[in-house]
């Protein structure tokens, strides 16, 4: 069964693409929300390729015509839902495997480090690192990456937040935000819409934002200082966030190079507190 959203059409295609058509399918893949409003050649400006290219990549995703992509952009009912990844039934529109995931992970993985320059990497995890404090916000999919983040984190420095919902009460944690700390907000499709204006005010007071998010964001990744795009594909009707999982790593990594022995010593502490606050298993511990 052919890929029947029009995102998962450009990743079905993407491996066969031509380099000019891949700056293209990025581009595609970056302003989902507003192909409807925009022309096959103003598309093909902001990649920076011809018309033809255009024409040969919407034909390479099985549509006839541009207009007929966006007419199917527009009709989609369940864009970034997971039934967006389902076929005609209740079940996935590929078949899933172990193997399969391992493949799709992997790719996920690979073509999101291949699109992030190191330097922007490092430079992030240079400013986590020095920031005087460091804000964690995970929205809908993102919420659970951000908690990992904070584990990651906080064993790597001291003020360490994590801003919870509450009730969707942001505005009394987001009032605590001043200048010289950072907010780092992991934001996925279908996210919430205040966020470009959090992430406008976030900026306004001298904070400094970073956004990790899939390649669909818009209106919020203008609103950030630093983004970090994440191949996201799945074959199942849920997201990967292998990708995203990944970059957290890497930055935890660099964080602690970068904290020395800043970082060893904040691991001693939290250390000498774990056996009688956290009461964790080791070799050596004996059942009560």
């Amino acid at each position: 069964m052919s890929p029947q959203s029009f995102e998962a059409r450009i990743y079905a295609a993407f491996d066969r693409l031509s380099p000019g058509e891949r700056r293209l399918a990025h581009v595609l893949l970056e302003n989902q929300q507003d192909i409807p409003a925009l022309t096959a050649g103003e598309l093909a400006a902001k990649a920076q390729v011809s018309k033809s290219t255009a024409t040969r990549l919407i034909r390479a995703l099985g549509y006839a015509s541009f207009p007929q992509a966006k007419r199917a952009v527009r009709d989609e009912p369940f864009w970034g839902s997971p039934r967006s990844q389902l076929g005609d039934g209740p079940s996935p529109a590929e078949v899933v495997s172990p193997s399969r995931m391992l493949e799709t992970d992997l790719a996920n993985i690979r073509l999101t480090l291949e699109a992030l320059p190191e330097h922007l990497l490092d430079r992030i995890a240079e400013r986590i690192a020095s920031a005087d404090r460091l804000w964690l916000l995970g929205l809908r999919s993102g919420y659970g990456l951000a908690h990992h983040a904070s584990h990651y984190f906080s064993n790597l420095r001291d003020d360490v937040f994590v801003i919870e919902s509450h009730g969707n009460a942001y505005a009394q944690q987001a009032a605590s935000i001043r200048s010289g700390d950072l907010l780092f907000t992991l934001a996925f499709r279908r996210r919430p819409q205040f966020l470009p204006a959090l992430l406008d005010h976030v900026r306004g007071v001298g904070a400094h934002t970073v956004l990790v998010t899939d390649l669909s964001a818009a209106a919020s990744a203008k609103a950030a200082d630093d983004v970090l795009r994440c191949r996201c594909q799945s074959p199942s009707p849920f997201n990967s966030f292998a990708a995203a999982v990944t970059i957290v790593n890497y930055l935890a990594w660099k964080v602690s190079e970068l904290k020395g022995k800043d970082a060893g010593e904040r691991f001693r502490k939290v250390d000498e507190l774990v056996p009688f606050l956290d009461r964790v298993a080791t070799p050596i511990s004996r059942r009560s």
